[in-house]
């Protein structure tokens, strides 16, 4: 059984992973494509039907569909500024680190909190941001409930 240094340090690798490939990105985009489509719908489709029936009494739910409409382009866009942001795939895992690695002697070390899906442990990983280098230690802050 893996203990929580080894799952913290597997969740950081993950995250670290995910952000370089843009992974991260990518599902924030869909995300958001997602919640524009859906407005774009409620908004020229559904409402746009429904206005076009005859003699049908329907201001109160035009209205609020051309709200929620609206509501969802604005998250839309939320998602796409905060994506830009905080999933860039440009932007290094963690926070830098003073001192030079124990293994390969790059001053690359990263460190950050990880806290991996579940009731798992969290904690402090560091790792070393050179591609070949495998170093990376953990602190387990909280430990999990698994034991």
């Amino acid at each position: 059984m893996a203990t929580d240094e080894d799952l913290l340090i597997e969740a950081a690798r993950r995250e670290r992973r995910n952000r370089r490939s843009g992974r991260d990105l990518l599902l924030a985009l869909v995300l958001a494509a997602v919640c524009a489509a859906v407005g774009w719908v409620l908004i020229f489709r559904v409402r746009g039907f429904l206005q076009a029936i005859p003699f049908l009494p329907l201001g109160t739910v035009t209205r609020w569909l051309l709200v929620i409409g609206i509501i969802a382009f604005v998250v839309a866009g939320l998602i796409v500024v905060s994506a830009v942001f905080m999933a860039n795939p440009r932007k290094r895992w963690g926070e830098p680190l003073v001192g030079g690695c124990p293994v390969c002697g790059n001053w690359t070390l990263r460190q950050s909190t990880v806290a991996p899906a579940g009731h798992g442990p969290k904690g402090v990983v560091i790792l070393c941001d050179t591609r070949a280098c495998a170093h990376a230690t953990a602190t387990v802050t909280t430990a999990s409930h698994a034991r």
